[in-house]
């Protein structure tokens, strides 16, 4: 079973909320909004309007098929590149959720619910933001990295932006190579919040995936975020990722 959440920016308070999940089991998927699509800003997708409404296909829904590019284009190619993807039968979701899904047009972007890995670890891929405004030496520090390259985050609790705000450092110069993705920040802190770790600095590794050298900045840098996973801990368990289907 694949899991993955929609997360929408309300334009007026620019807060990231998760408005639907979207499950995939045996070859069907499952749609169904979450008490996040409550909020007065949202309006819900065509043709699924009805809030309280569980909705089945045996293909992918527009709204999720429409963000990935076309096999039959060459930019599809570049992409998965860019995703640390080889061509082949790639999950539709694993592309969604490492690109995040994003369309110029819009303001959604698209998580996969992480799964405990056999070494009991809480892993997710991610491209790391805000690039274009880090410093010119960070910019070219960030070129001359590679896969063999460890980063870290710290929690900036003075950002005036978002007192969760966690930049990704490079420990070697401590230089901000940017933030991890903004909707991504609560389980993350949670995760280290369940493990006892006390002050700004998490005990979150970041390995380098891939630099992206001819990519937009928002496609430059691949990461994975991997911690330990806390007894007990659940990912995206906030009221706001509760469906509100019936039976929940």
């Amino acid at each position: 079973m694949n899991n993955a959440f929609v997360i929408w920016q309300d334009p007026e308070t620019t807060m990231w909320e998760p408005v639907a999940k979207l499950t995939e089991l045996h070859g069907v998927y499952i749609f169904s909004y979450t008490r996040g699509a409550l909020n007065k800003n949202f309006v819900p997708f065509p043709r699924m309007s009805i809030l309280e409404k569980e909705y089945v296909s045996h293909e992918l829904f527009p709204f999720f098929q429409n963000r990935i590019i076309p096999e039959r284009r060459p930019e599809y190619y570049t992409m998965l590149s860019w995703l640390d993807m080889s061509p082949g039968s790639n999950d539709p979701l694993d592309i969604l959720s490492a690109s995040g899904g994003s369309r110029k047009t819009d303001n959604f972007r698209i998580i996969k619910v992480p799964q405990r890995t056999e070494n009991n670890e809480y892993r997710l891929k991610f491209f790391v933001s805000g690039i274009a405004y880090i410093s010119d030496t960070a910019k070219h520090e960030l070129i001359t990295l590679d896969s063999r390259n460890l980063l870290s985050c710290v929690i900036e609790e003075t950002n005036h932006a978002d007192s969760n705000a966690i930049a990704i450092i490079n420990p070697k110069s401590g230089q901000r190579l940017g933030y991890y993705p903004r909707y991504l920040n609560e389980d993350l802190i949670r995760v280290n919040r369940q493990l006892s770790v006390m002050g700004n600095e998490l005990c979150t590794q970041i390995p380098v995936l891939k630099v992206n050298f001819s990519a937009p900045e928002q496609y430059r840098l691949f990461c994975e975020a991997v911690t330990p996973w806390p007894n007990g801990f659940s990912p995206f368990q906030s009221d706001k990722y509760k469906l509100l289907v019936s039976s929940e």
